[in-house]
Formats: C-alpha cells, structure tokens, sequence
C-alpha cells in the first residue's frame, strides 16, 4: 500500500512539473488546443503505462518523457497524413536580416502572434525552435532530447529561421526599418 501511495505521489509531481512544459512543446507543433489535450493526455497515460521501463542509465527522465511527446506528434502526423519534407524548401532569404530584431517587431508593434509564425513550419523545424526559443536549450540538449545530433538540429534551425523570416519580410518587416 505505502509503495502504491508512493508511486502516485511520484506520478502527481512528474505530471506537476511536466504537464506545462509537454503542453507548450507539443502545442507549439500542433497549434490546435483539442488536439493538443488529447495528446498531453496520450503521453502521460504512455508515462503511467511504462514508468517501470525508464531507466536512469540510458537517459534522463526529461530526455525520456520529450521522447514520448516527440513520438506521440510523429504518430499524430502519420495517422493525419501530414507529410513535409525539409529538403523541399528553397533558401530564398537574405542573411542580413536579424531574426529576433524582426520578429520582436511582428509581436510588438505588428501585434502577430507566435502561433501564426509557428504554423508555418513543419513538425521537424517547430520543436528544434520551441525548445531553442521557449525552453532555452542548446542545440546540443535539443538533439538529445529529439534524437539528432546537433548539426541536424543546427541545420533545421536555419532553415526555420529563413521560413520565419521569409514570412516576416512577406509582411513588410525588414530588418533595415528596424535598426
């Protein structure tokens, strides 16, 4: 009984800490709320369902439960058919325009939201950009919690940044009228 009361106070203070932090990642990837909910649910009924199988030596539990929300969009977008390949986009984007110049001046004073300039990216590139972005992490953490080695999570992130600036460039922000 007393391991029973102990396993659900672990599995309260995993869902308490996490629950925000799997929201915002696969919300940021999704950009629909149902969706979203059913999916945060589906991962941690999969934390509930195999928290016996998390082994400390091979990852850490942050690593192991990004793992599953990771797997979980991946099998949502194969089950909706949502297919985009990375390597169908064209780099048509000037270097000298400074991403978060321009993108503080979309939210700002442009009032645009984070959502609209997320969905435009694939469900490769938008992880690599919400945990650079939003979670702060390396592009080191962010391939080890994604599974890629860093110079794919660097490569993705370029190429989300070119997207996004593309797309802020299309709404007349430029990063000359900025400085």
């Amino acid at each position: 009984m007393e391991k029973r009361r102990n396993g659900k106070e672990i599995l309260i203070e995993i869902y308490e800490e996490f629950f925000p932090k799997i929201y915002n990642y696969i919300y940021y990837q999704i950009n629909n709320n149902a969706v979203c909910d059913d999916l945060v649910s589906s991962v941690f009924m999969k934390v509930v369902e195999n928290i016996d199988k998390f082994d400390e030596q091979k990852a850490s539990f942050s690593t192991w439960i990004y793992t599953i929300a990771r797997n979980t969009v991946i099998d949502y977008y194969r089950k909706a058919k949502i297919e985009s390949d990375i390597d169908d986009y064209v780099d048509s984007v000037k270097y000298s325009l400074s991403f978060e110049d321009a993108y503080r001046e979309y939210t700002q004073e442009y009032r645009g939201s984070t959502e609209a300039l997320m969905a435009i990216l694939n469900e490769k590139e938008r992880p690599v950009i919400y945990l650079r972005y939003f979670e702060g992490l390396s592009f080191t953490e962010i391939g080890s919690r994604l599974g890629k080695n860093s110079s794919t999570v660097r490569t993705l992130h370029e190429r989300a940044l070119k997207k996004m600036l593309k797309y802020l460039q299309g709404k007349g922000i430029c990063y000359e009228d900025i400085i």
